[in-house]
Parts: C-alpha cells; sequence; structure tokens
C-alpha cells in the first residue's frame, strides 16, 4: 500500500528523516505508525520494521509521510528508512507513548528529585524518554533537535522527573515499552504553547494575539537604544538594587562569619522580593587557580551582579534575553584567582514572583571544580518602591524570539512532533498563568484543541496537574490567584478525555518547584490506568458532589470518598462558609461516611462552601488510598482575575 505524505511544509533535497525516529525510540503499539521526511521530490520511500512495511512517494515540496501498520507491544526491532539515502535505526521497541510538556515543574530533571537514589536502584531500559532541546520560533517549524534514551543508573538524571516517575508507574503495571517524549521550558505561558491561528478565534485570548500580531509587525530596530533607556530605567524602578552601593560584601576578607547556610539550589522566600547575598570561600591549589576560567551558576531568578574575590565577572539584567532564565556563565580574567582562599559574591534580587537559584546543585563551578556546596547567604533588604520620576518600562523593539512570545513554544518544540503515533500527554504548568486564572479556562481549553488537531488521532488523553500548595499559609486568605487557577485546571480536566491530578499536599510552601516528583507522576498515572488501560484502580481523591443546607447546617457529599479520613486524626480542615453577605468564615467540619457536615457559629444562615481555596491551604482529607480531596468552590460569585487578559 502507497501513503503519501498529504501536507508539505518545507522543500529539500536531502534524504533525511525527523530526529523523532532514531535509536532507541519507542514506537505507540496498537495505532498506524506516521513516520516522516524528506528526499528528492517523486522519489520512492520505503520504511520497514520488523515484517511490516510502507512505501510512499515524496511530495513535490521534498517531503514525504507514510504510515506502517500498527503493531503489537514488542522488540527490538530495526527500522529502516530506505529512499535515495537510506537510515538505520536501531534499539527500537513498540509500546505506549506520552508527550510530557509544561514549564519548570515537568522540566525539573530526576537528578534534583527526592526518589533519585532509589530510582537509580530500580532502572529499566524499556522506560525511555525523548527530550526536546529548547528553541523557539514565530512560524511552524519541521523538526527538533532531540535525542531518545533508555533508562539506566547514567541517564535518568537528565530526565523528566515527573515524565520519568509516570512512565516507570506504568511500566511496572503494564509491562510494555514507554516512551516519553519530553517538550517542556520553565516559566512559560500556555498561550506560548498554543498555535496563532487558535488563539485568534476564540473572544478570550484575541487580546494575546492581537498584541502578538502587533509585535510581528514591528521592524527590530533601536537595540542599542532599547539597552540604554533599560539601564536607566532600572536604576530608578529598582533603586536598591542598581543605585550606587558599596558593594562590601564583595570582598574577599570580608567577615561572613555571621552569616546563614544557604543550601543551592536556594529559593527565595514565597513572601520575599529583595536583594539577598550569597558568600562562598573555594580553596584552590596553583594549578586549580591557573586552570579555572569559567564560573557557572546556573539561572537566576530574576538578577545578579557576581564577584571574584571583590571583582565584578559579569552581572545579568533586563538586557539579557530571558534573563530570569539565562544560564549565567561569567569569564574569569588570568590571575584573578589566587593559590589559596577565594570568594565567590552573588548579589541576586528578585523583583516579584518566585525567585533565586533554579538550576541543580550541579550546575554551579568554577572551572571543572562543583561547588554546589557550602554557601552562605545574608539578607540586604526587601524590594524598595520605583522612584517617582522611574516612568514606564522601556519596551523592547522586539521580543518575538521570546519563549513566553505566543505560538513560540508550540510552533518549535510541539508542532514538528505531530503526528507522531502517541497514547495522551500530561501536563504540568500554570504557575506562569495564575494571574489570569479565569482566562485559562479558555486557554487551555484552545490549546489542547490544537494539540489534538494537529496530531489527528482524535480526542487523545490529556492529563494535567493542578498547582499544588505553595507559599504563606493565611488564615485570613479567602481569595486566591492559585486556587482560582486549580479551579480552572479542575473545569478543563472534566473535558472529554481528559483528568486532573491533585498534589494539594505535597508541595513546599517556600519552594514553586517540590522535589517530590514521584507522587505527582504516579498520581497522573492512577487516571491513565483507569481511563486509557482499564485497571480497577482509584484514580482520584474525594470531589465534590452535591451540598444541602439545613439552617446553619451544611452538608457535603463528596464522590471517590471511599474511607474518608483525614491525615492526622484530627478534624477536617481548610473548609469555608459563607451567607449572602459572601464573607468567608472557617466552619467546624465533621466526617460522617462520605459526607463532610459543615457549621459556623459567624454564618447562621450558609449559602456557599469553599474548600483548600488559599495559595497553600492546610488540608488534610484524603481517602482510603492517600489521594487528598480536590480543591472546590459552590459559589458563583466573580472571582478576582476575572477581568485580567
Amino acid at each position: 500500500m502507497i501513503l503519501a505524505c498529504t501536507v508539505a511544509l518545507a522543500q529539500t533535497s536531502s534524504f533525511g528523516v525527523a530526529s523523532l525516529f532514531s535509536d532507541h525510540m519507542v514506537l505507540q503499539r496498537e495505532k498506524p505508525i506516521a513516520v516522516w521526511g524528506w528526499d528528492q521530490p517523486g522519489k520512492v520511500v520505503k520504511v520497514t520494521c520488523g515484517s511490516e512495511f510502507a512505501v510512499g512517494i515524496t511530495m513535490p515540496t521534498g517531503k514525504f509521510r507514510v504510515f506502517l501498520p500498527a503493531m503489537e507491544a514488542g522488540g527490538p526491532y530495526t527500522v529502516t528508512v530506505e529512499g535515495t539515502g537510506k537510515k538505520t535505526i536501531s534499539d527500537v521497541y513498540v509500546g505506549e507513548v506520552w508527550i510530557c510538556s509544561g514549564q519548570s515543574n515537568m522540566e525539573f530533571t530526576e537528578s534534583n528529585a527526592l526518589d533519585l537514589n532509589e530510582a537509580k536502584q530500580n532502572t529499566d531500559p524499556h522506560v525511555r524518554m525523548f527530550t526536546v532541546t529548547k528553541n523557539t520560533s514565530n512560524k511552524p517549524l519541521d523538526d527538533v533537535t532531540g535525542s531518545w534514551a533508555a533508562a539506566s543508573p547514567d541517564t535518568i538524571g537528565s530526565f523528566s522527573a515527573v515524565g520519568y516517575a509516570f512512565g516507570r508507574k506504568l511500566y511496572s503495571e503494564l509491562k510494555v515499552p514507554i516512551g516519553m517524549i519530553h517538550t517542556s521550558w520553565g516559566g512559560t505561558v500556555a498561550e506560548a504553547w498554543t498555535g496563532m491561528d487558535m488563539l485568534s478565534t476564540d473572544p478570550m485570548t484575541t487580546n494575546i494575539y492581537n498584541r502578538a500580531k502587533t509585535a510581528l509587525q514591528s521592524a527590530p530596530t533601536g537595540l542599542d537604544e532599547y539597552h540604554a533607556a533599560v539601564k536607566v530605567w532600572q536604576t530608578k524602578a529598582s533603586p536598591d538594587f542598581f543605585g550606587p552601593r558599596a558593594m562590601v560584601e564583595a570582598g574577599k576578607e570580608y567577615d561572613d562569619s555571621a552569616w546563614q547556610p544557604a543550601e543551592m539550589p536556594y529559593s527565595f522566600p514565597a513572601d520575599f522580593d529583595g536583594t539577598i547575598w550569597f558568600r562562598k570561600t573555594v580553596d584552590l591549589t596553583a594549578e586549580q587557580a591557573k586552570a579555572a576560567t569559567t564560573l557557572s551558576l546556573g539561572a537566576i531568578d530574576d538578577y545578579d551582579m557576581t564577584f571574584v574575590n571583590g571583582q565584578e565577572v559579569g552581572r545579568t539584567d533586563m538586557t539579557v534575553p530571558f534573563w530570569y532564565s539565562a544560564f549565567r556563565k561569567y569569564s574569569i580574567q588570568p590571575g584573578l584567582l589566587k593559590a589559596g582562599k577565594n570568594v565567590i559574591a552573588v548579589r541576586a534580587y528578585d523583583g516579584q514572583g518566585p525567585g533565586g537559584f533554579t538550576s541543580g546543585k550541579d550546575a554551579l563551578k568554577l572551572g571543572d571544580l562543583a561547588i554546589g556546596d557550602g554557601w552562605k547567604m545574608k539578607v540586604e533588604g526587601a524590594r524598595k518602591p520605583p522612584l517617582p520620576d522611574a516612568g514606564p518600562e522601556p519596551q523592547a523593539p522586539q521580543m518575538t524570539s521570546d519563549p513566553n512570545f505566543p505560538s513560540n513554544l508550540y510552533n518549535a518544540m510541539l508542532y514538528p512532533l505531530a503526528p507522531y503515533s502517541i497514547r495522551g500527554a500530561i501536563w504540568y504548568q500554570g504557575e506562569s498563568n495564575a494571574d489570569r486564572a479565569y482566562q485559562y479556562r479558555s486557554l487551555l481549553p484552545d490549546m489542547i484543541r490544537d494539540w489534538r488537531g494537529i496530531f489527528k488521532q482524535g480526542d487523545f488523553p490529556f492529563y494535567i496537574v493542578q498547582l499544588a500548595n505553595f507559599m504563606k499559609a493565611d488564615e485570613n486568605q479567602f481569595d486566591s490567584a492559585w486556587a482560582e487557577l486549580r479551579d480552572a485546571q479542575d473545569y478543563v480536566g472534566q473535558m472529554p478525555n481528559c483528568g486532573t491530578a491533585t498534589i494539594i499536599d505535597i508541595g513546599n510552601p517556600n519552594d514553586i518547584h517540590p522535589r517530590d516528583k514521584k507522587d505527582v507522576g504516579e498520581r497522573l498515572a492512577r487516571i491513565a490506568m483507569r481511563k486509557d488501560y482499564h485497571r480497577d484502580v482509584e484514580w482520584q481523591g474525594p470531589r465534590f458532589d452535591s451540598m444541602s443546607i439545613s439552617g446553619s447546617k451544611v452538608t457535603v457529599t463528596l464522590s471517590h470518598a471511599g474511607g474518608l479520613k483525614t491525615t492526622d486524626g484530627q478534624a477536617p480542615r481548610a473548609f469555608a462558609v459563607a451567607g449572602e453577605d459572601k464573607k468567608w468564615h472557617w466552619a467546624t467540619a465533621t466526617i460522617d461516611g462520605s459526607t463532610v457536615v459543615l457549621t459556623s457559629a459567624d454564618v447562621p444562615n450558609p449559602v456557599a462552601v469553599r474548600y483548600g481555596w488559599q495559595d497553600n491551604p492546610l488540608v488534610n482529607l484524603v481517602n482510603s488510598d492517600g489521594l487528598p480531596a480536590m480543591p472546590f468552590r459552590t459559589d458563583k460569585w466573580p472571582m478576582i482575575t476575572q477581568d485580567r487578559r
């Protein structure tokens, strides 16, 4: 049977295949298997895998696409693609393939996860991961850069920890090869992963499309003038960091004995924006001092000034593209390092939101010498308000290469993967969209529809990680953008073939990147095991089903509530009730079978209930499987993010 490409995106005369088709790959079982690449127009291309083969003809644009017949799980196979050239792909298996995508918590590698040592002792090469290299584009690309790796103690450190935990759990249950295609970028928004055409069709996102269209039409001129304006503006907008100051803390002989220890990677406290100093003393031999010519610190969010022995060796601010996630690697002039004591000092600043060192400890190096341990820190001060004459932030002449520019990651890191045969996708993102949580109720479904459209495999499964608990617990907080984002994720998770994994109980109030990724991946796997592989497992924690009111008492009925209990044996926490005045008060809660009975002396006539509706709710309600109850609200009152676009 001859199956030719119907969509052509690039013209080339050289023979080759897409990067996904490489050694150690996993192909999706029980579905036709798309294979594509490039050759001279009109040339016949044959693809063989085991006893199966398919033939196609290269289109006039130079692109071919053929479909191998569906295969059962198995391997290893050798795949050959033959046209004017020949590509041989070894160690190929057929099994289950899933995409894992999102922002930094999906990008978070196994090397930094809590279960690293246990994971290294239990690797199986039948679990594999293709990691897409970061890239941006204003137009859809034909291919990505990346490679497959089979799980081993030497390889899993670079794997997405959530993706790997998900894949490991599937393999332990299904006993078929598992392939994870990892494509993520820390700090990115959902619109960056959504096609421009889709953004243009939804009234909730047309403002995003219109701003992007205007930016793309602007000529990329005046970059030098922009940099100069930014430097002036920064001294007024952030005078505490960029204003004139004697950097005494950078000095080699400065006394830091009273400073506190700092474990790397260090995250700024959740409720702090401002400047923190970090120092590290390194003893070097004469040979080491001569050999070390670079200082690597990984990424720092937002800005830094870095010193060695009192001399500034580099700084990163808004004039550096993607400054908030840029990898710091500074050159050290010959002779600056000495035999004996040397001091590295980093003055780091966070203007808003999460901040600090965001790469793994192993990213910190002086030359080839690891320097991730033994750091000290001291708070310089909280962020000061801008000066009265600061004015608005200068606008870059063009930031269209930014990973957060609409559609850039969709074009460069998602679109080229289609139509690789997959079972589904898992998604851990939302922190960067929390301030526009209500818009996310439309934006994320748009993105999912877009992905399903380009992969052309129907409404494939799409499972979402709900944001973890984060930031300081506040008993007076009854409105929260993060709670609204979680609500949006739950809303989207009820779309056909979607689901939401709740992790409201395993976050870290001081770290937006909690290190427990095994539980995250395994909770996602529970959803897949039940909905896609039809296993008899509980796949959700207790969730709101209905509510009845009798006088001052509210009875909340929960589904997925078998063995309903609390983790600490105390009464359920984090329930609030309100009357018609819309003023929230904490409720006393009592478990009664699969229901929770609520009362509050402050609310004699309750009309609405919220559960877990804070940035960091102190929850304790679980079912017999230990899965936490899903945060919820029963009211339809306006949200604090409702008008944000």
